[in-house]
């Protein structure tokens, strides 16, 4: 998103002032030997021809770098954020591992990117080192005929310079412009995401939910890759009463699995997930999940608000409210040992349990 504004709010002025700079010198050189002009003029679009060759990988390697860098950063504050957790269930280093490859690729990126860069600003230079001596010969030859005086042609000379300066800045800004590109991209895919679906059919109660053939599709859009998040089709029952405990190592897909057959998340699946019968996009999650589930997620989100406004949301919902009908619910959290009406003005961040 940065990048998206400062496109708009630097590069386009400064683009601009380069192009009035440009054409005046343009307009000074042309009236003063067209020949020379022309020179110019072959130059430019010669010099721009590098960058349509590397446009496409100047685009490609930015996205992939922005990629790359959103994974890294993912990562790494995922670790750091399960530190404790990670250190205490001894899979400390399959965890550091997986960061290490995750940088390993992060690396591997900006590599690409700066060979990419490499052979780009090699072709440049080599372009004006070309140019600069045709140039100079052309210039030299005019001078020893009398065509034009050493003065002149110095004077020249020095434009062409800033002229060379300024089709770089230009260049500059063409190779900004694949940045805005690969970051428009980015934010358009997030802006693109389709709406959840939710079905229409209510349900009071959950009585059993059956999992057939379940998997998880890796790449939905791609007809070629159809690789799935599970090494193996899933398929299990579970009824209520029950008491359920889903195990296995961090990462392997627990909490992808509950969020996936509950709605909140919703991937392209393989097999079928029925609620009392009843495939799970026919029914209407939304009430269900707000009435007849709870859920008690890792994540701590807004740690900065108040106390009063992070229940505010479940006092709206009228969940709050049922609670505060509950005996046991006020016998815990209005006693004398403890009131939540004392700590509803602080910082969750500075709240002591």
């Amino acid at each position: 998103m940065t990048e998206i504004v400062s496109f708009f709010s630097d590069t386009l002025v400064k683009l601009c002032s380069v192009i009035v700079s440009t054409i005046t010198i343009s307009a000074y050189v042309f009236s003063a030997d067209p020949k020379i002009f022309i020179i110019m003029i072959i130059f430019i679009p010669i010099y721009f021809l590098i960058y349509i060759v590397f446009r496409p990988k100047i685009y490609s390697i930015n996205l992939t770098m922005k990629n790359k860098q959103n994974e890294y950063y993912t990562t790494r504050n995922d670790f750091v954020g399960r530190y404790i957790e990670i250190k205490g269930s001894g899979n400390f280093s399959s965890e550091k591992k997986r960061l290490r490859t995750v940088e390993d690729g992060l690396l591997k990126t900006f590599v690409k990117s700066f060979w990419v860069r490499y052979w780009m600003s090699t072709s440049q230079i080599v372009m004006q080192l070309v140019f600069q001596a045709v140039f100079f010969i052309v210039g030299g030859l005019a001078v020893l005929r009398g065509n034009i005086t050493i003065g002149f042609f110095s004077i020249v000379l020095q434009y062409f310079g800033q002229l060379l300066n300024s089709v770089d800045q230009i260049f500059g800004i063409a190779i900004g412009t694949e940045k805005y590109h690969a970051s428009l991209t980015r934010m358009k895919r997030i802006f693109d995401i389709a709406a959840d679906k939710n079905g229409d059919r209510p349900i009071s109660s959950v009585r059993a939910i059956d999992i057939n053939n379940f998997n998880i599709k890796m790449f939905p859009e791609s007809k070629k890759d159809s690789k799935m998040f599970y090494s193996q089709d899933l398929s299990c029952s579970f009824e209520n009463p029950g008491l359920y405990v889903i195990s296995g190592d961090n990462g392997i897909g627990k909490s992808t699995f509950v969020r996936t057959i509950t709605r909140i998340y919703q991937p392209k699946l393989r097999g079928s997930v029925l609620i009392n019968g009843l495939d799970v996009n026919k029914i209407d999650m939304d009430a269900l999940r707000q009435k007849e589930m709870g859920f008690l997620f890792q994540d701590v989100p807004s740690p900065h608000i108040t106390v009063r406004e992070y229940l505010s949301d479940l006092e709206r919902n009228g969940f709050l409210n049922d609670l505060k009908e509950s005996r046991p619910f006020l016998n815990v959290y209005f006693s004398d040992v403890f009131n939540l009406a004392d700590i509803y003005e602080k910082s969750r961040c500075t709240v002591k349990w």
